[in-house]
């Protein structure tokens, strides 16, 4: 019963993504069910890193208004890969994850340029906007990098200390 915490975690940081980014319209953004996805493949591994990238990317579709089916697929391409890394990667380092979070989201801005740079015919203008959103959103993510991973670890001990007594 206690693994149903998961999707309600990935609706409720969407929730408070979308209603931060009303009343906020600063430079500095972030994506907090991308953080939470980072530090539950890195938890749980690739497979399951893979379903919840397309589960979260797939509420991120369905709540903004740009091209349906990016986020899916570049969160269940990061789930995957960072779930795959799981075991390589020491987890108990805070500045590893900062910049690791920075890499995957300069990943998700450079894919999200190339779609844009193609949706507008090759225009290179918007290139220099574009660098400046990025730095704002590698900026925010990584500041938010280890809050997120403090509450996704939490939830998950609190998952795994489930008492099964029949």
């Amino acid at each position: 019963m206690r693994k149903l915490i998961w999707p309600v975690l990935f609706l409720l940081l969407l929730l408070i993504q979308g209603a931060v980014s009303v009343f906020f319209m600063g430079w500095l953004t972030f994506d907090l069910p991308f953080l939470a996805l980072y530090t539950f493949s890195l938890l749980y591994g690739e497979n399951y890193g893979a379903a919840a990238g397309i589960f979260a990317g797939f509420l991120q579709d369905s709540m903004t208004t740009g091209i349906f089916g990016f986020h899916m697929l570049t969160r269940s391409i990061l789930g995957y890969l960072i779930g795959l890394a799981k075991d390589k990667i020491f987890k108990d380092r805070f500045f590893y994850h900062i910049i690791s979070t920075g890499c995957c989201s300069l990943f998700i801005r450079f894919c999200f340029w190339w779609v844009e740079f193609m949706r507008t015919g090759g225009q290179w203008k918007i290139l220099h906007d574009f660098l400046y959103d990025t730095v704002g959103y590698c900026a925010g993510n990584m500041l938010l990098a280890y809050p997120v991973a403090w509450l996704v670890r939490k939830i998950y001990k609190w998952v795994c200390a489930e008492n099964i007594e029949y």
